[in-house]
């Protein structure tokens, strides 16, 4: 059996952990980035995931709000520089983006991760 390379170990631990804490719930919907160059039987597996297209505008604001200076001038001093990196590589994933319910993503990282389907 060829080995999975993808990190669905490490996704299925995150979105477990925000369900856990309750900053996602299982029917909650998010956004998916697929590996376009596919893995097996043309299955295109999960490379990443983001917040619903509210949520990460809501993230932007916040992002662009910690960029303003007193002046009101767009300065990076204050910004976190991986954060500024994680909003930009939204932008540039946003067209290959598909929608999902995290219990759905789970499911699939679980099941193409292992190759155990769930009941």
């Amino acid at each position: 059996m060829k080995k999975n390379p993808y990190r669905y170990r490490e996704l299925i631990s995150e979105l477990n952990d925000l369900v856990s804490n309750g900053d996602l719930l299982p029917n909650d919907e998010i956004q998916v980035l697929r590996d376009v160059s596919g893995y097996r039987d043309d299955y295109r597996p999960i490379i990443e995931w983001y917040y619903c297209r509210e949520d990460m505008a809501d993230i932007a604001d916040e992002l662009l709000e910690t960029l303003e200076d007193l002046d009101g001038r767009a300065t990076f001093r204050h910004a976190d520089p991986e954060e500024i990196a994680d909003m930009l590589q939204y932008v540039i994933d946003t067209p290959d983006l598909s929608t999902m319910k995290v219990s759905e993503v789970l499911r699939e990282l679980w099941e193409h991760g292992t190759g155990k389907k769930l009941r």
